[in-house]
């Protein structure tokens, strides 16, 4: 099971995180193998298998993995004490139930995360007040207001000191985006190859939350298009799987 880590991540102490890649798991075929979407035609026996795999990894049962119903939305769900049971996984109509695009929390051996295939994983953390993040950001949630919205919770919780990674996505080299994409995105992130626009994704989300108060930000620098070891939706032509990014706080 492969997965890469983040230095600025890793300096904190108190959590466990994973950019997963596509391998390690059991499903086959386009989904081959670590899917863990259930929506995109995968057994759900197999993404449950994929879920629990990686779950173990953290040392923890799959009720405690919670990924929400991802919409390209700017929705951010904060998951504490009180509402902590609509979150755990439960089967499969709760993975439909909980729609939006970050998820915030403070629970203890609670792993949050998003899944992705050429869109941008974030996962964010506060190592003063102990809380963590984790978004979804294609280019909709990009140009959106995903990163805003969470930057903007964290800190009314009193988050003050976070640091940021940006997991393997999309780079700018492969990027191309067509009039939709080019109506609503500032110029400074787009520029001509071969003819082609292309959107640089990864500095929009990186300056994104800078300007919205994350004090750090490490990106990855790993394409997910035209690397085999990751779900590439652009790169399959749409029937692909997506791969899991995750983090949590240890007991």
């Amino acid at each position: 099971m492969q997965y890469v880590q983040a230095d600025i991540l890793n300096e904190v102490g108190f959590i466990e995180h994973g950019f997963f890649g596509r391998t390690g798991g059991v499903s086959t075929g386009c989904f081959d193998s670590l899917n863990v979407a259930f929506w995109r035609g995968d057994s759900e026996d197999n993404v449950i298998e994929n879920r629990t795999r990686i779950a173990k990894k953290f040392g923890l049962s799959v009720l405690r993995f919670v990924i929400l119903n991802q919409k390209h939305s700017d929705v951010v769900h904060v998951i504490d004490s009180n509402n902590i049971k609509q979150y755990e996984f439960n089967g499969v109509d709760q993975a439909f139930s909980n729609e939006g695009d970050a998820i915030i929390t403070n629970e203890k051996n609670l792993l949050i995360g998003v899944h992705t295939a050429d869109c941008a994983p974030i996962l964010i953390c506060d190592k003063d007040q102990r809380y963590i993040a984790a978004i979804h950001a294609g280019w909709r949630g990009a140009v959106g207001k995903v990163i805003e919205n969470t930057i903007s919770k964290l800190k009314d919780i009193g988050c003050r000191n976070l640091v940021a990674a940006i997991g393997p996505c999309m780079q700018k080299r492969y990027f191309e985006v067509q009039e939709d994409v080019i109506a609503v995105v500032d110029r400074k992130y787009l520029f001509e190859r071969n003819g082609k626009t292309h959107f640089d994704m990864p500095q929009l989300v990186i300056e994104k939350l800078l300007t919205s108060g994350v004090k750090n930000v490490l990106k990855l620098d790993i394409d997910t298009m035209g690397n085999d070891s990751y779900f590439s939706y652009r790169q399959s032509g749409g029937k692909t799987g997506l791969q899991f990014s995750g983090i949590m706080i240890k007991e």
